[in-house]
């Protein structure tokens, strides 16, 4: 009996053994196909060159989030979109900044009446920066033909227009009168600060208007 369970126990560890081996071969073999399977991605710096320095004095005052979805597609007359077509939808997403650039300013552009109410002339409201999220925005679809090779570009200006998109939504959605009316406030508060109680905003053949005290 005493041999007999020997043998037993000897057995059931090499058992064991090879069920931990085999185990370890399939993590490893699992690991090694995951490896071949997902390409390794590199990015490598080749420098940037700083090419041009301005002072700003831009004073922003609004901004708008904005979605936009497009799709631009390339297509022959005579030749099927299966064929010969590229086409892509693109989903982005992209951020809008107004205010005023007071590097506009000119002399005579502030004054005091006499009363002592203080003259602003304001530049008009501008656009001052349209962002495209790149975590926001992604390619959605892409069909390219069978008998062609898809356009590297056909996104780079997907992106464009996309920029363009989230631009004239922002202005059609007031952004400009928005920035105006912050910008005013922001102003009436600045000299408000320094002791001027009475602040007037005018425009060019528009008349005063007075800002909140």
């Amino acid at each position: 009996m005493t041999i007999q369970s020997n043998i037993r126990r000897f057995v059931v560890f090499l058992l064991a053994i090879s069920v931990v081996a085999a185990a370890l071969l399939l993590w490893r073999a699992r690991n090694f196909a995951t490896t071949i399977a997902k390409p390794a991605e590199t990015i490598i710096d080749l420098g940037a060159v700083t090419t041009r320095i301005r002072n700003l004095n831009r004073l922003e005052t609004a901004s708008m989030h904005v979605v936009h979805v497009s799709t631009i597609k390339q297509e022959y007359k005579l030749i099927p979109n299966s064929i010969g077509g590229d086409e892509l939808t693109l989903f982005a997403g992209g951020d809008v900044i107004a205010g005023v650039d007071l590097a506009q300013l000119k002399n005579g552009d502030l004054s005091r009446a006499p009363d002592g109410t203080v003259i602003v002339r304001l530049p008009p409201p501008v656009i001052l920066l349209t962002r495209i999220d790149n975590r926001e925005t992604r390619v959605v679809s892409r069909k390219t033909g069978l008998l062609r090779r898809a356009d590297p570009g056909l996104e780079g200006r997907a992106r464009l227009y996309a920029e363009g998109g989230v631009r004239s939504e922002a202005v059609r959605k007031g952004i400009l009168p928005l920035a105006k009316n912050n910008a005013q406030l922001r102003i009436a508060e600045l000299l408000h600060a320094v002791g001027i109680t009475r602040v007037t905003f005018v425009e060019s053949s528009l008349a005063p208007s007075r800002s909140p005290s």
